[in-house]
């Protein structure tokens, strides 16, 4: 290490802390879509689009495990320069929210893929989602 004064990350714990957080994101987002199941399939069918229920579910469920453990390193990373505890988690949160959904959000909108409203609404969940699942990894979370 460079510097010291600092303890390295502890890998198994941010695994663990980032597989929580990834059910807890896929239970999210299993309510949010349907909650919106409608909107969103109103929005594909006047795009053309069909929809293969395996590729469209197991993709995103991946992605989740993958965001959900890097969410919980970037928390752990950013540990040492912020601090333990809810602040850190939700400085991490918000920095993955904005990479991944704010940017997704953006681009399906933008395409014309997704409705503004409904990219919004879906933006909006996703916040909050993200915040409950990373200070949820984050408490899972232990140095050593």
């Amino acid at each position: 290490m460079a510097n010291g004064d600092l303890t390295p990350i502890n890998l198994k714990r941010v695994v663990l802390g980032g597989i929580v957080a990834a059910i807890l994101v896929n239970l999210g987002e299993a309510l949010l879509g349907f909650l919106l199941q409608d909107d969103y399939q109103a929005a594909m069918r006047a795009r053309g689009i069909r929809l293969e229920t395996r590729p469209a579910l197991l993709l995103p469920v991946a992605w989740s495990f993958a965001v959900g453990i890097l969410a919980v390193w970037l928390y752990a990373a950013i540990r040492p320069r912020y601090g333990a505890g809810r602040a850190t988690a939700v400085r991490a949160a918000l920095a993955v929210w904005a990479f991944t959904t704010v940017t997704f959000s953006i681009a399906m909108a933008s395409l014309t893929i997704f409705p503004v409203r409904l990219m919004v609404a879906a933006a909006a969940w996703s916040l909050a989602e993200v915040m409950v699942a990373v200070l949820v990894g984050a408490w899972l979370y232990r140095e050593g």
